[in-house]
């Protein structure tokens, strides 16, 4: 018993470990007897029966009582709990029985760490008021020794504290009472003490917005004071760089807050008025941040405001009407000039600017000099911000007056703040130009949020709403980080509703950037928002049937009122707009009829794009989307067909038919893999959907068809022989039926591939037959010349060098009749060329199968068949290795096993990894042959080929017999190779090819022989 440790946490969410282990009990009373006795020391029975089951008679209760305490004690193995008596009930003193709570309640200040969270946070006993009642009780009690004991730390060791554990406690403080503002003042000196600036500006203004919208008032005087002690020390010392690594997770926009307050803290010092800029895009937040600072300003500016608005431009002077109405309050309230005073010489100088009617034009040097003089007065007696809003909207008169008021200021107190949209009118591009010159202009730019920030913003603004991974970056796609579009997105979650870009109040935001087009504007939005990726500017020229200089025009305007966005694609130059939200939302606005229109004649300017051509992928995808919008399904299941296999070409094909240059070709790691299945199985289902309709039309019959064969090519590339045979067998039939000669030869192609793959020699025989009399009936000399090549492959197969010989020169002779045909088919003539090499090897001949693998690899190396030309490769390193050449094909192996890394399904890979390990072998690094013997399962099952099964048991029976005769002496092998030397041998033996192997074959059979030999000496 004495050897065991019982160990209760209590605070935080509780829990019981016995010995490190934690416990758990079949009901929760259980728990609550153990916890109620260590915290209570002994109790009486009747008193503990009475808290856990207070609703059951004593008889009952006792009777449960009993058996809890039977459990524990079951389940812990021992007399845990204990009767002293016939009335009393204890935990057994001779046990060892720690917790958390004692601990704390012992020395809480040392101990502060321990406190987790509430006792028994969490922890719920059904129908027991009185053990509510003393779980409450208790909660209190700890919280309050730990809200002591961490005043009493701060206050101990203030000298010398631990600034993440104190930041810790005084955090928790404010979580248990987020009112108490002892507790923010005290974790904003923390900050101050500890050189922390941002951390401080933070708590601060967090505590300003609880305090405001809970309460309506604002921090204490101390706790301003600290504020601006810490803004004053930082103004000094210029710490920015430590201020922007305290501000990464702050999203109130802590640096732009800094700017702000260092801009008026210059305007008090210098006694000099200036102006600053806050310029950022629809719903960045110019307004929030502007009224969050200058909420905090008022101790040492008066304030008067003016909004500017699109409707009023031509409403002369406007935003001075309402400057001007502040600047009255102000004159009256400061006792400078009377109400009646201050209307009189507006009506009389200035009739305009209060709703009145004057033959007399406004002066407006006259009304400048006013504003001044006024301004003068109001200043000498408190500092004055004067702030416009939107002032992009402020017409020209309006601008002119403001450049003459800021001319003639000099020596007074007054900050002018101006938020911006990012286009600007050129007379107001002037007005900023000229205080530039002057040195009396600063700029604040408001970005958008990041993907972290926008997160954490949502996240504050939704509380403990959980949010996917997946909501938050289709949010953050669409909001691009704007907090006006995320403060939307989070009433929306709050509310309960499906995510929708387009929320009212967003919808009229974004309806005023709409507003007043011209109609061949309306049409160049209109055919824009039908996109989905940036659209090229010369095909907008086409479709708007507009020369190319005025879409540049109309573009360029749209880009000077930050609508659209101009990029670079290559040659092409595209446009697309600023905002994703803006493209949903011209987007809605067009009726069902107008979209489809829009998508068709898109997609047909972009097959006038893409030509002839069919292997630019990216603009294939995109003629099968639109087609797919503009309801036509059948044109758009074309082009996905085109799409899938112009991005499938090379990786799924041993050799390319000729050289093609791709506009596209995707990456080949697992999840495009995944891509690709998710895009056959995709199509699969618009087949299924389109077959009722559309089963008898040709078209659609043709299409299927395609389907079938691509799908069945990949399939059997890679090692999905079931499927792929079915789809082609299927090919092949409907080939017929639909006198689909093409098809009909890519569908006894694809087989003759299978049967190369599976050293299906019976099978090939057969459809080798087949293609080459088809091709012939078709008159088709490029499929004669293919299958010509098959055929000689064939023969290669069974061990006819003559006849291999002869069809592979003829295949090399039909493609090289002229140079060009010689130039398109460089992929086929090398492949002949390869398999000559082979055959040379098989008979000894290394130097000319180097020279036909060299002209090979000169054929295909400038060309896009990377898969082809690491398989010559291979066969040149495999010649190498019969020279005996080990380094030079060592050298060759690495660069293909390099190269090869780029595929998912690399032809010859088992031969190069074996080649490599018996490399490594002849130079007694036997690391690689480790490497291959830990992974043969996963080579032979790739594509189920038996030669690459019979390669690596050739292999295994090779160091077999190096361990058998002692000439290797490795560790690790005995346990990979615990099967006796003719398993390995009558393996390889009957998966090698009996021809193209015999190598290989007589290597093994004097290997059996000398082991015979060896065992037979002994």
């Amino acid at each position: 018993m004495s050897k065991n440790l019982l160990r209760l946490k209590l605070l935080g969410s509780p829990s019981v470990f016995l010995n490190q282990e934690e416990v758990f009990f079949p009901f929760a009373k259980i728990n609550a007897l153990l916890y109620y006795l260590h915290i209570n020391g002994a109790v009486n029975r009747e008193e503990i029966a009475g808290i856990l089951w207070e609703n059951k008679d004593n008889q009952t209760a006792k009777k449960n009582l009993r058996n809890t305490i039977y459990q524990a004690n079951k389940l812990l193995g021992g007399e845990w709990i204990v009767a002293p008596n016939r009335t009393v009930l204890s935990l057994n003193p001779e046990c060892a029985i720690e917790s958390d709570a004692e601990l704390f309640t012992d020395r809480p200040a040392e101990h502060l760490s321990l406190y987790q969270g509430d006792f028994l946070q969490g922890f719920y006993l059904k129908d027991s008021e009185a053990f509510d009642y003393w779980v409450s009780k208790m909660r209190t009690r700890y919280e309050q020794l730990y809200i002591q004991a961490c005043y009493q730390q701060l206050e101990t060791e203030k000298d010398h504290l631990d600034l993440e554990e104190a930041e810790r406690n005084l955090r928790r403080l404010i979580s248990i009472d987020e009112f108490d503002e002892k507790n923010y003042h005290l974790l904003m000196k923390l900050y101050q003490d500890n050189d922390r600036p941002g951390k401080v500006i933070e708590t601060y203004y967090k505590l300003v917005n609880i305090l405001d919208k809970e309460l309506g008032i604002s921090p204490t005087e101390p706790i301003q004071q600290l504020y601006h002690e810490v803004l004053a020390k930082d103004r000094s010392e210029r710490k920015t760089k430590q201020f922007l690594r305290n501000t990464d997770h702050f999203f109130g926009r802590v640096d732009e807050i800094k700017r702000l307050e260092s801009y008026f803290s210059k305007v008090i010092e210098t006694q000099e008025a200036g102006a600053l800029v806050l310029v950022g895009g629809t719903g960045i937040g110019k307004r929030t941040v502007t009224r969050q600072v200058l909420a905090n300003q008022t101790k040492y500016f008066q304030i008067v405001m003016a909004e500017c608005f699109k409707e009023e431009m031509k409403a002369e002077l406007q935003p001075w009407r309402g400057l001007l109405d502040g600047l009255g309050d102000l004159v009256i309230q400061h006792q400078i000039l009377s109400i009646s005073q201050w209307q009189v010489i507006l009506e009389s100088y200035f009739p305009i600017l209060t709703g009145g009617t004057s033959s007399l034009q406004l002066d407006a040097d006259k009304l400048a000099q006013f504003v001044v003089d006024i301004l003068q007065k109001i200043s000498k007696i408190k500092a004055l911000i004067v702030l416009i809003e939107d002032c992009h909207w402020m017409d020209k008169s309006s601008v002119t007056v403001l450049e003459q008021v800021m001319n003639h200021l000099t020596g007074y107190p007054v900050a002018f703040v101006l938020t911006k949209h990012l286009s600007t009118p050129s007379y107001l591009e002037h007005f900023f130009n000229h205080l530039l010159v002057r040195n009396k202009l600063g700029f604040i730019e408001l970005q958008p949020l990041n993907f972290k920030d926008s997160a954490a913003y949502l996240q504050a603004q939704t509380g403990q709403l959980a949010i996917s991974e997946e909501g938050l970056e289709d949010i953050y796609r669409v909001s691009q980080g704007i907090p006006f579009f995320l403060s939307e997105y989070a009433e929306q979650l709050l509310r309960g509703e499906k995510f929708h870009p387009l929320t009212p109040a967003i919808k009229a935001k974004l309806s005023l950037k709409l507003d007043y087009l011209s109609s061949q504007e309306e049409e160049l939005v209109d055919y824009l928002t039908c996109f989905r990726a940036p659209a090229s500017v010369s095909l907008l020229a086409r479709l708007l049937g507009l020369p190319m200089e005025e879409v540049v025009e109309i573009t360029e305007e749209f880009g000077q009122k930050q609508l659209l966005m101009e990029e670079e694609q290559g040659e092409e130059l595209v446009v697309r707009f600023s905002q994703e939200l803006l493209r949903i939302y011209a987007y809605e606005r067009l009726s069902l009829a107008k979209k489809r229109i829009l998508h068709h004649q898109i997609a047909q300017g972009m097959e006038d794009q893409l030509g002839d051509s069919l292997h630019h992928a990216q603009l294939l995808n995109e003629i099968a989307y639109h087609y797919k919008m503009s309801k036509q399904p059948i044109k758009s299941l074309e082009y996905e067909l085109h799409y899938l296999e112009a991005t499938l070409q090379f990786h799924h094909e041993l050799f390319p038919i000729y050289s093609r240059e791709f506009g596209f070709i995707e990456k080949t790691d697992d999840s495009n893999q995944s891509a690709v299945l998710d895009q056959f199985e995709r199509i699969r289902r618009e087949i299924e959907g389109l077959e009722r309709k559309h089963q008898n039309h040709k078209d659609f019959q043709l299409l299927v068809l395609r389907f079938l064969y691509l799908e069945g090519r990949y399939a059997i590339r890679t090692g999905n022989y079931q499927q792929g045979m079915d789809n082609i067998q299927q090919v092949i039939i409907s080939a017929k039926e639909l006198q689909q000669m093409d098809f009909l030869l890519e569908g006894y192609r694809q087989m003759i591939y299978y049967c190369i793959q599976t050293e299906n020699i019976p099978e090939m025989r057969y459809y080798t037959e087949l293609a080459l009399d088809a091709s012939v009936q078709a008159n088709n000399h490029e499929a004669i010349a293919i299958n010509l090549r098959l055929k000689g492959l064939y023969h290669l197969m069974i061990g006819d060098e003559e006849q291999s010989l002869h069809h592979l020169y003829q295949s090399i002779d039909c493609f090289s009749l002229t140079a060009s045909l010689r130039s398109k088919y460089s992929i086929q003539i090398a492949a002949a060329l390869d398999y000559l090499a082979e055959i040379e090897q098989i008979r000894g001949n290394f130097t000319t199968a180097l020279t036909h693998q060299k002209e090979a690899i000169k054929l295909t190396e400038n060309k896009t068949a990377e898969p082809s030309i690491f398989a010559f490769y291979i066969g040149l390193g495999m010649t190498y290795y019969q020279l005996k050449d080990y380094e030079q094909a060592e050298r060759i192996f690495l660069k293909a096993k390099t190269a090869l890394k780029s595929l998912s399904f690399p032809w010859k890979e088992t031969q190069l990894e074996v080649y490599l390990a018996l490399i490594g072998c002849e130079k007694r690094d036997y690391l690689p042959v480790l490497d291959l013997l830990r992974k043969k399962d996963s080579l032979i099952s790739r594509y189920g080929n038996p030669r690459d099964k019979g390669l690596i048991y050739y292999l295994m029976a090779v160091i077999k017999y190096r361990l058998l005769t002692g000439s290797l002496q490795q560790a690790g092998f005995e346990v990979l190779l615990d099967q006796d030397f003719d398993t390995y041998y009558e393996t390889a033996k009957s998966q090698l090819n009996p021809y193209r192997d015999r190598h290989q074959l007589k290597e093994l059979e004097n290997l059996r022989q000398g082991l015979y030999q060896a065992l037979s000496t002994k």
